[in-house]
């Protein structure tokens, strides 16, 4: 299985907070999605190197795991995703944030899917830094 991509707002968010990881997919300048071919080395999207004009700015897109692993081990936020149970039926799911350095929590809000809870969650963990 594949795992889904962070949108093009995320990606921002990761480049203003100085993520420079290599991964093969980037958002272009126009804000399409570009896939990197298989087998091909990643790159670092968001090194000096792309950044030849602010008007030509490309974001790198890594996958939703990496960007959460990103945020743990770099920037101290911990974001978790559940599911809110009521009387033996499931719900929705929704993205806990914890501060690594003071254990502050905070959650974001219901998502029918797994993913967009985890892209919300990491979204809100970019912005409070």
């Amino acid at each position: 299985m594949k795992n889904k991509t962070v949108a093009l707002e995320t990606a921002k968010w990761l480049r203003k907070r100085r993520f420079n990881e290599p991964v093969p997919s980037h958002y272009d300048v126009y804000g399409r999605l570009c896939e990197g071919t298989s087998g091909a080395e990643p790159i670092s999207w968001n090194s000096p190197a792309y950044d030849q004009s602010p008007r030509h700015k490309v974001y790198a897109a890594p996958d939703l795991p990496l960007a959460q692993q990103w945020v743990r081990e770099k920037k101290h936020f911990d974001v978790l995703v559940d599911r809110e149970y009521f009387c033996g039926k499931v719900g929705k799911y929704y993205a806990k944030i914890i501060r690594l350095r003071d254990g502050v929590m905070s959650e974001t809000g219901k998502y029918r899917s797994y993913e967009r809870a985890l892209e919300a969650g990491i979204l809100k963990a970019l912005r409070s830094m």
